[in-house]
Formats: structure tokens, C-alpha cells, sequence
């Protein structure tokens, strides 16, 4: 008997050896996904701890959860769905980057580095000196017009970003060097790769997104160039119109505008999806506003649009968004399986247009709306960002004074 339990014991120890397997180590890495053959996206990334990762985009730092099963190793957004899985062996992680309501796949490796382009980049003022006037998808029926904006980080690197009338492209880390610019980002949701060149004074390349897309970009300096006003691209179609809503809550309930707990209240009213990096950063700002201020008779309400195949995925991508950074206010489910825009328009026949996710109205007591602002700028965006946390709060006070 004593040697059967033995046995036991020996038998346990190596099964429990046998899916006990390679871990990360600490330190650096590169992350690279193929957004078309033997061309990469690369971001930096520092594994902490067992169980936690952080991506890095110039100033941006962004945690990840790290899950190992049996020979596989699971990199998970801590907001996003996405995520990556791999095999590790010998410090290579080698896989996928998975969306799977969108159907999307990316192959991933990673490397030892800590460096994303292993490039020794050249200085370039009139690149971080000034402001550039894009037009992306140039001379295509989607032809769009975009800020670059482009600052020196140290070590000739660059930190930039693209503000555009529908929000802005995140923290872009890279260089120049040889008459390229090479930039990319991605944080679980945002997976950006730039190549441009420089020809004269302009510069022209082409931006990836993931591998699912790509498009033309053509840029020049112009100091002057604005984009529309944010608060002029979305309007009620009849002034006298009101903005109406009603959808369910996370646990099912009807919820409306005309409910008594809003009577008498100003709404700031944010269309946005749990998906969306521009709602995120929205987001962000408006938890720390509401944690800043003591408002009196303002509500927050979220109505979100989920690109998730079904509802109760959709509301548990609501409730992870909500649990991770903190909201406190209610988001309702708007639609799920998509997140098409003129789908989302027709659930709001007194607005124009919806072109952005995300995109705010502010409502007041009277239930009038005040004004609608589309897109947001960032963080990434500096002033800009700074511009409109001043705004925002100036249209805060003008509500609760009326």
C-alpha cells in the first residue's frame, strides 16, 4: 500500500510537470502583427508580473492580462475584446491576434527587444515643427481630410497622432530616417501602422489598419488648416425638435428620457460603443470629471452601439468597459450585432447625421438640446484635448446655471 501511494504521488508530480509550462520573462518585448506578408506592425511591450503585460505607445501605458493554459499563453485586453494567443517557446510567442465578432485575425510573434523599429532615427524639424495638412483615401468617394500632428520624444523619436473630424488616431510612436516616417500603435483595439515618404515638402504613404484595411495618405505643412467645427456636424433637423431615447439597461430595464429621476435635469447623453478607443478616452475624462465635481441635476448617460454578435455578449462588453475604468453612470444598449451608422440614425430621426462614435449631446432641464459635439479629441491630442476638457466644463456650468 505504501508503495502504491507512493506511485500516486510520482504520478501526480509529473502530470503536475507535464502542463506546468514556459512562463515570460520579465523585461522587454516586441510585439509584431502582419498586416500583410513579411510586413509588420510593432509595439512595445514589458511583462510585469505572471499575469500581467504592458503595452506601450510613447506616453501611453496600457495593462494586459496574461493567462496560461496547458502549452498556449493568452494575452487579453483588460477593456477591448480582442486578444492574442500564441505558443510560447524559448521566449517567442508565436500567434493570433483575435476579434472574434468581427471575424478578425492577425498572425503575432514577439522578440526580445526593446526597440519596436530597431532604427536609428534621424531629426527632422519640419516635421515636429510643424502642423500637416493629410487627406486620406485621396481622390476616392471616402476622401477625408486629417491634422498630423508630430513631436519630438527624445532620442529622434517621435510621438504623433491624426486628429480627424471623427476623433483621433491615438498615441503613435516612431521616427524618421532616410526620407521615411514610420509610426505605429496598438492598444487591444487601435492597430495602426504607418509608411510614409518624404517627397519635397509633402509627404506621402499609406496607414494600416490591422490587416483587414489600408488607405492612402497625403500630407503638407499648412499652419492654418482646421478642421470643421466639432459642434456643427451633427444638429437637430427641426430646432424645435427634441432628443428623445428609450433602450434597456445592463439588467434589462426600460430606460427613457422622459423617466422622472431625469425631470428637471441636464443630460450630457454619450453615443458611444465599448469598442470604440475614442469613446474609451471619452470616457476616461468623463469618470474623472464626475469624480472632480460635485454636480448638481446633471445625469450622464451612455447609449451604446455593439458590434457583438449577441446581446448578452454585448452587455458584458457594456459591463467590463463600465467595472474596468470605473463608470458610475447608466449605458444602455442601443444596438447590438453592428454598429452601422445610418442603422444607429434611424433610432434618432430628429438628428441629421451620426458620423462619429463617439458623439455627445447636451440636453437641458428644459429638455432642449444645447448643442452636440462630435468625435473627441485625446489625450494624444495635447492642446487640443486641453481645449475641450475647458469647453466641456464651461457648457457644464452654463447648464447647471440655467
Amino acid at each position: 500500500m505504501r508503495y502504491f501511494v507512493i506511485l500516486l504521488g510520482f504520478i501526480f508530480i509529473t502530470s503536475c510537470d507535464n502542463v506546468v509550462n514556459e512562463k515570460l520573462d520579465l523585461g522587454w518585448y516586441v510585439g509584431n502583427l502582419e498586416v500583410e506578408k513579411d510586413k509588420y506592425l510593432p509595439f512595445d511591450f514589458s511583462v510585469i508580473n505572471d499575469s500581467t503585460l504592458v503595452v506601450s505607445n510613447s506616453s501611453e501605458l496600457v495593462e494586459f492580462k496574461v493567462e496560461y493554459l496547458q502549452d498556449s499563453i493568452f494575452i487579453k485586453s483588460k477593456i477591448f475584446e480582442g486578444y492574442i494567443k500564441g505558443v510560447l517557446d524559448k521566449g517567442v510567442i508565436n500567434g493570433v491576434f483575435i476579434i472574434e465578432s468581427l471575424d478578425r485575425s492577425i498572425p503575432f510573434h514577439s522578440v526580445n527587444s526593446s526597440d519596436r523599429f530597431d532604427i536609428q532615427f534621424e531629426e527632422n524639424k519640419k516635421l515636429t515643427l510643424n502642423s500637416w495638412k493629410f487627406i486620406f483615401n485621396p481622390d476616392l468617394a471616402n476622401e477625408s481630410y486629417s491634422i498630423g500632428m508630430f513631436e519630438s520624444i527624445g532620442n529622434n523619436k517621435i510621438n504623433a497622432t491624426f486628429r480627424t473630424n471623427t476623433g483621433d488616431y491615438g498615441f503613435m510612436e516612431g521616427g524618421y530616417k532616410d526620407n521615411k516616417l514610420l509610426l505605429s500603435t496598438f492598444n487591444g483595439s487601435r492597430a495602426y501602422l504607418l509608411e510614409a515618404e518624404f517627397k519635397g515638402d509633402s509627404i506621402k504613404g499609406v496607414i494600416y489598419q490591422g490587416n483587414h484595411s489600408k488607405m492612402t495618405i497625403k500630407g503638407v505643412v499648412d499652419n492654418d488648416f482646421k478642421l470643421a467645427d466639432a459642434y456643427a456636424l451633427t444638429y437637430l433637423k427641426n430646432n424645435n425638435a427634441s432628443f428623445d431615447f428609450s433602450f434597456e439597461n445592463t439588467k434589462g430595464d426600460l430606460v427613457s428620457i422622459n423617466d422622472d429621476v431625469y425631470t428637471d435635469k441636464s443630460l450630457v447623453i454619450q453615443l458611444m460603443g465599448s469598442w470604440c478607443p475614442n469613446c474609451l478616452d471619452e470616457s476616461i475624462f468623463y469618470v474623472d470629471y464626475l469624480n472632480n465635481n460635485v454636480l448638481k441635476d446633471v445625469e450622464f448617460i451612455g447609449l451604446a452601439f455593439e458590434y457583438a454578435k449577441t446581446k448578452e455578449l454585448a452587455i458584458n462588453s457594456i459591463l467590463k468597459l463600465k467595472n474596468e475604468i470605473g463608470i458610475n453612470y447608466p449605458i444602455l444598449l442601443a444596438q447590438y450585432g453592428g454598429t452601422n451608422k445610418k442603422e444607429a440614425l434611424k433610432k434618432f430621426p430628429m438628428l441629421n447625421n451620426i458620423i462619429s462614435y463617439p458623439t455627445t449631446i447636451f440636453v437641458n432641464k428644459s429638455k432642449e438640446v444645447v448643442k452636440i459635439h462630435t468625435g473627441f479629441n485625446g489625450p494624444a491630442t495635447g492642446e487640443k484635448y486641453i481645449d475641450f476638457v475647458k469647453e466641456f466644463d464651461k457648457t457644464i456650468k452654463s447648464m447647471i446655471a440655467n
